[in-house]
């Protein structure tokens, strides 16, 4: 077979072009963002801080949506499959849909928890407590395990994972210190909440917490353990207040409970979503002032 001279130099300008093409890409994965995904708010907060300008993050748990709620898309279903990086608490039941997508990812896929010591979990489908991301310094193991998947990820940036790790881990030992300090001396340590969400701050900090509802938001609560959380309020066993979700149900819970009994109720957030324009410090930071104003600490 003869090639004109024309043909020739078509065919060389395409090999050009694709050779000039696939250069630009290497270097683009070279010096690019990688794909992280976080399967709910504190985990890609995680991923944020430590990963900075070097990472692209998803949060899979939309603004407004409990953690526990999450359903993905088919889209956000691809996300995870193609990611760099999947943050997860673990395979616990408490986000099926992003377990079993984790279950398919190609990239790194991250069990934040691994090394912490889990809360037993009573409720069907729930292996353990989840909620450690409300206990400040269970979140200093956790952003130290995010910091190394991301360095293993993307070695290039080691030395600024490791500087923006590190200086995570300082504020979450001050806001540590900063609980510590606070909680001494409160007149209660048992307090009523809408979530039991707070097992993990409560035993860091010698609490106790008395649920109306579960470790899950949808198990609603029971007439009689509505009257054991009136009854703790009433008899001074409790803090006389009740802590509530914030989201509508558990305000409204929180609210009627309070309203039986006469006393307060305050919010406390639990970081299962987005708490923009706030961030994981300040919702910390706030649910501080609640419980020391709700415990009645000097």
């Amino acid at each position: 077979m003869s090639w004109s001279g024309r043909t020739r130099q078509v065919i060389a300008g395409c090999l050009v072009a694709m050779l000039g093409a696939a250069c630009t890409q290497a270097a683009s994965g070279a010096s690019g963002r990688i794909d992280v995904v976080g399967a709910f708010y504190p985990l890609a907060w995680v991923a944020q801080e430590v990963g900075g300008p070097r990472v692209n993050v998803v949060d899979l748990t939309p603004p407004g949506v409990e953690a526990h709620d999450t359903n993905l898309s088919a889209r956000q279903v691809a996300d995870v499959e193609n990611a760099d990086v999947v943050l997860i608490l673990g395979y616990l039941g408490f986000q099926p849909q992003v377990e079993q997508a984790a279950r398919q990812a190609s990239g790194r896929v991250v069990e934040v928890t691994r090394q912490i010591t889990l809360r037993p979990s009573q409720e069907r489908g729930l292996s353990a407590d989840p909620h450690v991301w409300l206990d400040p310094a269970l979140m200093e193991n956790i952003v130290q395990v995010v910091a190394r998947a991301l360095v293993i990820a993307d070695p290039g940036g080691t030395a600024d994972y490791q500087a923006r790790g590190d200086r995570v881990v300082r504020q979450l030992a001050s806001l540590d210190q900063r609980y510590r300090a606070g909680l001494q001396g409160c007149r209660f340590s048992q307090f009523v909440t809408t979530h039991e969400a707070f097992g993990y701050l409560a035993d860091q900090y010698g609490l106790q917490q008395i649920g109306i509802e579960g470790l899950t938001p949808e198990a609603e609560p029971s007439a009689q353990q509505l009257r054991t959380t009136e009854d703790a309020i009433r008899s001074g066993k409790a803090a006389p207040a009740v802590f509530y979700e914030e989201t509508a149900e558990g305000e409204r819970i929180g609210k009627t409970v309070a309203g039986a009994v006469g006393a307060p109720a305050l919010p406390l957030g639990t970081l299962e979503f987005d708490p923009a324009p706030g961030n994981y410090m300040s919702v910390m930071q706030a649910n501080l002032a609640s419980l020391r104003k709700g415990l009645q600490c000097p």
